[in-house]
């Protein structure tokens, strides 16, 4: 996409480098503000996910590994749900995972 936005108007300075053209900076922008909005939501979808197939949340950071952590999160994501998940669920999981008993 920035390959594209960089080329509408983009010329070639005398030393044979492309200059992008002007759309590059705004178009730029946008993608990256798209990403920083959408990051947060799709942790938070992927940890619901994970949860629901009893799985903790902290697997997400398996997507670190280069290429198979992202092959273990996809199987563990397309795994069915396990009802044994529901222990995430609820204050009684914030409270055991917390240790602070009322």
């Amino acid at each position: 996409m920035l390959v594209i936005a960089g080329g509408a108007g983009a010329t070639v300075a005398a030393d044979g480098t492309s200059v992008p053209g002007p759309g590059f900076g705004v178009v730029a922008a946008i993608i990256g503000l798209w990403g920083l909005a959408t990051l947060i939501p799709g942790l938070a979808l992927l940890s619901r996910r994970l949860h629901d197939g009893n799985f903790s949340a902290w697997f997400i950071l398996l997507g670190l590994v280069p290429f198979l952590g992202a092959i273990a999160l996809l199987v563990m994501v397309l795994m069915p749900s396990n009802p044994q998940g529901h222990r995430f669920d609820g204050p009684e999981a914030v409270q055991q995972a917390s240790g602070y008993r009322a």
